[in-house]
Parts: structure tokens; sequence; C-alpha cells
């Protein structure tokens, strides 16, 4: 049931990002073949499987070219906003489908109907593309924040590269314990007609 939730949340999220960093000047993005809504181009496997099993993982980073931005910091800016809304944007579609869905089908939602695993769905789908964006500020490698950080500060990018390893096995461990979900999970289930 998650998985074409994962799919179109990492999709559109990076192909976002790309088509964002391509426009301000980064050509090498193109070149990576990050120009597509096909989800197999930016998908990590790891992270797509913590996505579908723990609702919360990571893509297949952008390989981005800071210095081929006319203003660096600017652009590193946009392109990590743009991530974020993109999949706050999604997310807030399919919980928006989700709350009509159930408002026209409640009555028909019974556990072995059609119309409960349609529902199921959809906010699977936005719990994935908001817990996407909401995971993708922390500064982790491979996360938004990671590069955001990295371009803006270079020196405390560095300090976090030297702590990589250790912090994305803190993130694996909070993900999978339940961690994150207890962080974000109450505010993503503000916007979904039924608690999942």
């Amino acid at each position: 049931m998650s998985i074409p939730g994962v799919f179109i949340a990492v999709a559109v999220h990076e192909y976002a990002k790309s088509l964002v960093a391509y426009r301000l000047g980064d050509t090498g993005v193109k070149e990576q073949g990050r120009l597509t809504l096909n989800p197999i181009k930016h998908m990590d496997i790891l992270g797509s499987i913590f996505m579908a099993v723990f609702g919360y993982g990571w893509a297949n980073p952008v390989k981005l070219s800071p210095f081929s931005f006319q203003n660096r910091k600017k652009s590193l800016i946009i392109i990590f906003i743009t991530g974020f809304l993109t999949s706050l944007a999604v997310g807030g579609i399919f919980a928006l489908a989700a709350h009509l869905y159930f408002d026209f089908m409640w009555q028909n939602l019974a556990f072995e109907d059609i119309n409960f695993y349609i529902l199921w769905g959809l906010s699977l789908a936005a719990r994935l593309n908001i817990g996407f964006a909401l995971l993708n500020l922390l500064p982790i490698h491979p996360l938004n924040g990671s590069f955001l950080i990295s371009g803006l500060t270079p020196e405390t990018g560095v300090k976090i590269a030297q702590a990589e390893k250790i912090l994305q096995l803190i993130l694996a461990l909070f993900i999978v314990f339940g961690g994150v979900n207890f962080f974000f999970g109450r505010i993503i289930n503000i916007f979904l007609p039924i608690p999942i």
C-alpha cells in the first residue's frame, strides 16, 4: 500500500530540486539523468525500504555543483525550499483527497471494503510526502539539510561530515524505533482523516 506513495514522494521531490538547480545554472543534474519523474532515477534502495516499512526514509541525493550558480547561497536556499514545499504540496493534495474521499465514502468504510483501502492508500501517500518534507530538514547526509548547511557554512558542513556515519546510524535507529515518528507523526496526523 505504501509503494505508490514512496515512488511519488521520491520522484516529485528530487525532480523539482533538479529542475530548479538546472534553471539556476547547474547543468550537471541533466548529465546525472535527474531531470525526470522516473522514480528509479532518484531512489536509494535502503532509503526507499525505510520509507515503505517505517514511513520515513531518503532518496539518492542530487549531486549539486554549488559554484555553477551565480549566487551560490541564494540558489541553494531556493533549491532547498523548492524540495520542502513541493513535498508539502503533494502531501497536502493527497491529504485533501483523503478527506474528500472519507467525507463521501465514510458509510462504506468497512475493513473488507475497497473504499477502505483507497482511503488508506491516499492517507499513506499524504503521510509519506509530508514526512519526507519534514525529515529532509535535518542536516544529515543524504537529507537536504546537509547540502544546505554545507553550502551556506562550509566550516559547519565539514564538522557535520566528520560525524556523518554516526549521525546516519542515529537517524536510522530513530526511524526504526519510532523516535522520528514521535516528533513528526503528531504533526502529520493533523492533516489526515484517519490515524495511520
